[in-house]
C-alpha cells in the first residue's frame, strides 16, 4: 500500500472550499488595492525613524510586538511586510467568515474585501515599520472570537489570544468585540433552527430556551472580554510598571463608573459621526451617500426581523434582541469607553468595518431557504407571486453592489492618499538635497563636520517652502500616518531623513548645544534658508537657519 506524499494537496483538502476563496479573495484585493505602497517607500515621520525597528513598546502596553516584528525581518521592507500583512489579514477574514458561518461565494468575497480595503488598513501601511505586528493583532482578535464562538472551552486559548493581540496594538479588542457581539444576534435569529421548531411557529417568536441560551452565551463573552483585559493589563504592568500616558494607555482596564454613561453615548455619537453626520476629511461625498445606506440597510434589517418574530409579543426575546442590535455600533465604539481621554485616530477605528460584515451577514441570514426573512408560511404561494417573489433577489443584488462601491471608494482614497505621501517625499528628499548641497558650498566646511538644521516650520508664520502647494493634501488630515511635507520636515526627523535617503552622516548635535545656538545674537540675525547667508557656523556646529520661528509652542503660553 503505498502511502500519498501529496501533503499540500491533503492539508487543502481539509480546509472548507469557502475559506480558501476567502483567503484568495484576501490577497487578491489586499495587492491589488496596496500595490502602490508595497513597491514603493513611502516613509511617514514614525517610518523614518524606525526603518530598523519596532518603534514603541513594552512602555506602551505593546510588549509582545518585539517577537513579532522579526518574524519577516526587522526592517521596514515594503513589499515582505505588505504582503506578510496581507497574509495574515485574509487569515483575519477567514477567522470572521467561519466566526458568523457566512457560507454564500458572494459574502465570503465580500469580507475580505471590506477587511483589506477599510481606510484604517490605509493608515497600518503608512505606518509601515509595524504594519505586520498589527495584522497579526487583527488575526489573532479575530482568532480568538472563532475559537470562543466554536468550542466549549475555546474561551481557555481565546484569552490567551486576546491577550497577545492587546500586547500588539490594544484597540483591536474592540474588533474580537464586534465579530461576537455580532454573531450572539445571528445566533438570536438561527435560534428556531437550532430549538428544532417549525418554521410556522418560529414566525411567531423566539423559543425562550433560545433566549436564554444566547444571554448566557452573551455573559460568558463578556466575562471573558474582561477577563483578557485584567490578565493583559496584568502582564503589561508587570513588564513595565508604569506605562506611558500617551492616548490614555496607562488608563487601560480602568472603567470609570461615574462617567460611563456618558462615555456609552460618546461611543454611539462617535460611529454616528464617522458614517452620517461629520465624515473625515477623506470621505467624499459619494462614500458618504453609500455609509448612509449601509447604516439604513443595517437599521432595516433589524427591524424587519423584529417584524417578521413578532418580538413584541416576547418581552424578553424583545429586549435581549435590542440590546445586542445596539450593542453592534457600542463594540465599534468602544475604544472611546476603554480609552476615554485617548486622541482617536483612524488607525485605532479599524473595528469600523464590523458596520459592512453586519450587513453581509444579515442579508445571508435574511435570503435562507427556511425561516428567511421572506418566508410567509401557509399564504407563502399567494405572497410569493409579482414583485414579492423577486425582492430577494432585488435586495441581495442591491446591498452587493453598495458594498462593492463601498470597497471600491476605499481603493480610490487609499491610493490617491498614497500618491499624496509619495509627492510629499519626492519634496522632501529634493529640499534636503538642496540644503546639503548649500552646505557642501559653503567656505570652510569639511565632511564630517557637525551641522544641523534649526527652525521648525510649525512655528513659524509662513508655511513651509514645500506646501505652496498642497494637492489637496488637507483631504488626508484625518487619515492617519499620511505624510504631507510639514511631517516630513520636523526637527525629529530630519537627522534621520538625512542620514537614510541622503546618505550623510550627521554628527549628534545636544539639544543643550541646539538651544544655546538659538539663544546667540549671531543665529538669530541670520536670514532663513534659501537666502544668502542662511548657513553658518556657531559654537563649532554648522547651523542651516531653516525658517523664522515667530509663533509660540503650545503650553508655553
Amino acid at each position: 500500500m503505498t502511502q500519498s506524499t501529496d501533503m499540500i494537496k491533503e492539508i487543502l483538502g481539509k480546509i472548507p472550499q469557502r475559506i480558501r476563496w476567502c483567503f484568495c479573495a484576501g490577497m487578491i484585493s489586499g495587492i491589488l488595492i496596496h500595490a502602490y505602497m508595497f513597491t514603493n517607500k513611502l516613509p511617514n515621520w514614525d517610518d523614518i525613524n524606525n526603518v530598523g525597528s519596532f518603534g514603541v513598546g513594552s512602555e506602551f502596553g505593546r510588549w509582545f510586538l518585539k517577537y513579532v516584528n522579526p518574524l519577516d525581518g526587522i526592517w521596514s521592507v515594503p513589499w515582505i511586510g505588505g504582503l506578510f500583512a496581507v497574509a495574515f489579514l485574509s487569515l483575519a477574514a477567514c477567522m470572521v467568515v467561519a466566526a458568523l458561518d457566512i457560507r454564500s461565494l458572494t459574502g465570503v468575497v465580500i469580507v475580505p474585501l471590506m477587511m483589506l480595503s477599510f481606510p484604517s488598513v490605509c493608515s497600518m501601511f503608512t505606518f509601515m515599520f509595524t504594519a505586520d505586528c498589527y495584522a497579526v493583532g487583527i488575526f489573532l482578535a479575530c482568532t480568538a472570537a472563532w475559537l470562543i464562538r466554536r468550542y466549549r472551552f475555546g474561551f481557555l486559548p481565546g484569552i490567551v489570544l486576546l491577550v497577545l493581540s492587546l500586547g500588539l496594538y490594544q484597540a483591536y479588542l474592540c474588533v474580537a468585540l464586534g465579530i461576537l457581539v455580532c454573531g450572539l444576534f445571528l445566533d438570536l435569529l438561527r435560534a428556531e433552527k437550532e430549538e428544532g421548531t417549525e418554521q410556522r411557529q418560529s414566525d411567531r417568536g423566539i423559543p425562550a430556551a433560545a433566549v436564554r441560551n444566547v444571554f448566557l452565551r452573551g455573559v460568558k463573552t463578556f466575562v471573558v472580554l474582561l477577563a483578557s483585559v485584567a490578565l493583559y493589563s496584568l502582564i503589561a504592568r508587570r513588564i513595565f510598571p508604569e506605562l506611558d500616558s500617551y492616548n490614555g494607555l496607562s488608563q487601560m482596564g480602568q472603567i470609570d463608573l461615574v462617567r460611563l454613561p456618558r462615555l456609552i453615548l460618546r461611543a454611539f455619537r462617535w460611529v454616528a459621526e464617522y458614517f452620517i453626520l461629520k465624515p473625515y476629511s477623506f470621505v467624499n461625498g459619494f462614500t458618504r451617500g453609500l455609509n448612509v445606506v449601509c447604516c439604513l440597510l443595517a437599521a432595516a434589517f433589524v427591524i424587519a426581523w423584529f417584524v417578521k418574530k413578532r418580538l413584541w409579543k416576547q418581552p424578553a426575546a424583545a429586549l435581549l434582541y435590542l440590546f445586542l442590535a445596539a450593542a453592534v455600533p457600542l463594540s465599534m465604539g468602544a475604544i472611546i469607553i476603554m480609552a476615554p481621554d485617548a486622541s482617536v485616530s483612524m488607525l485605532m477605528l479599524y473595528q469600523y468595518v464590523i458596520l459592512y460584515i453586519f450587513i453581509m451577514a444579515m442579508l445571508e441570514r435574511s435570503l435562507q431557504k427556511e425561516n428567511s426573512l421572506f418566508s410567509a408560511g401557509s399564504g407563502s404561494e399567494k405572497a410569493g407571486r409579482g414583485f414579492s417573489r423577486r425582492l430577494p433577489g432585488v435586495l441581495s443584488l442591491f446591498v452587493t453592489v453598495v458594498l462593492l462601491l463601498v470597497g471600491y471608494e476605499n481603493f480610490v482614497v487609499t491610493n490617491e492618499a498614497y500618491f499624496r505621501m509619495d509627492i510629499a517625499y519626492e519634496r522632501a528628499y529634493a529640499y534636503y538635497n538642496r540644503i546639503m548641497e548649500r552646505i557642501e558650498d559653503t567656505e570652510g566646511y569639511q565632511p564630517g563636520d557637525a551641522f544641523a538644521l534649526v527652525g521648525e516650520y510649525g512655528l513659524s508664520e509662513t508655511p513651509d517652502l514645500l506646501g505652496s502647494y498642497s494637492m489637496d493634501g488637507e483631504r488626508f488630515e484625518d487619515m492617519s500616518g499620511v505624510a504631507k511635507e510639514t511631517g516630513l520636515l520636523t526637527s525629529g526627523v530630519r537627522h534621520n531623513f538625512m542620514k537614510i535617503y541622503i546618505g550623510v552622516e550627521m554628527p549628534d548635535v545636544s539639544e543643550e548645544t541646539l538651544e544655546a545656538i538659538r539663544q546667540t545674537e549671531e543665529y538669530q540675525s541670520m536670514p532663513a534658508y534659501p537666502a544668502e547667508g542662511c548657513v553658518k557656523k556657531i559654537l563649532d556646529v554648522w547651523v542651516v537657519k531653516t525658517c523664522e520661528e515667530t509663533l509660540t509652542p503650545q503650553g508655553e503660553e
